[in-house]
């Protein structure tokens, strides 16, 4: 396939994906309109949609601000069959895994964790090595580091301080229990799915199909990984929330990714969000 044909097929899944979002947006306003539980854990609360979605565009905006003039960091294919073979077993395991979970039904215990290392980081560990196919032109400079450290820390104050977050009860959880969870949780999501679907295979669509196409289907294949474990029989409104709270996660992580090529500062933000509520609870006894 030509550049061009590249670049076409990049903007079209970009275009399918907004709509994507776009109807799951609206199905979840009419559907949950009071919002939703952003983790399947024992008391995670309700979020308000507007909770949800203001501290990922927020951060947005201000990645594509900070610096005001960064040098692009492209991805770039160098080797045309390795870089197809790559990423086409990439994707397969993006979709394998959300349904191994459903149709064995494993969400939330030991065998959704041993899936995750197998699935999301083992394998594709070993495809990436492998083949490779890949790489990142990459810029040298401190703004790869303050930038990405001032935008993560206003969206913290957004998404976990502001006093509008609802606080995630933790108090009916055994806390050896909730120590094995959370440090389960570290290894397979904020370390795990940021390798794979950022550094991994993000680049590769980036290389592909475009950066912004590439951040889009990303975000795409990452929220739908969590209709396994955030699944309440309704399929359509369950990829509606997905998309519209990981999504909007994942969106923020991608861009990131793209702006600063820091992999340190992506991953530091997955463990905050879903290691804040366990810290939170630790420090009030």
């Amino acid at each position: 396939m030509h550049a061009s044909q590249h670049a076409r097929v990049g903007r079209l899944l970009l275009a399918a994906c907004v709509s994507i979002a776009a109807v799951s947006l609206v199905t979840v306003l009419i559907a949950l309109p009071a919002g939703a539980p952003m983790s399947a854990d024992p008391g995670a609360p309700t979020v308000p949609w507007w909770v949800v979605l203001l501290p990922a565009a927020v951060g947005i905006v201000l990645a594509l601000l900070l610096p005001p003039s960064p040098r692009r960091q492209t991805a770039l294919v160098v080797s045309t069959p390795r870089f197809h073979a790559s990423t086409w077993l990439l994707l397969a395991l993006a979709g394998a895994f959300p349904l191994i979970v459903s149709v064995l039904g494993i969400a939330g215990g030991e065998d959704y964790v041993v899936a995750k290392l197998l699935l999301l980081i083992v394998v594709p560990a070993i495809v990436v090595g492998v083949l490779r196919g890949v790489r990142i032109v990459r810029v040298p400079g401190a703004w790869r580091w303050w930038a990405p450290a001032l935008v993560i820390t206003v969206w913290v104050l957004l998404s976990q301080i502001a006093p509008w977050n609802p606080e995630h009860d933790l108090s009916g959880i055994d806390p050896l229990v909730l120590a094995i969870s959370a440090a389960a949780t570290a290894i397979t999501a904020g370390l795990g799915e940021e390798l794979f679907y950022r550094r991994w295979l993000q680049t590769r669509l980036e290389a592909g199909l475009g950066p912004w196409p590439g951040i889009a289907v990303a975000s795409l294949a990452f929220a739908l990984m969590h209709l396994g474990s955030h699944g309440s029989g309704a399929i359509a409104v369950d990829i509606a929330r997905v998309v519209v709270s990981q999504g909007s996660f994942g969106l923020l992580m991608g861009v990131l990714w793209w702006r600063y090529r820091n992999f340190a500062a992506i991953v530091t933000a997955h463990l905050i969000v879903n290691g804040w509520p366990v810290l939170v609870h630790v420090v009030h006894g």
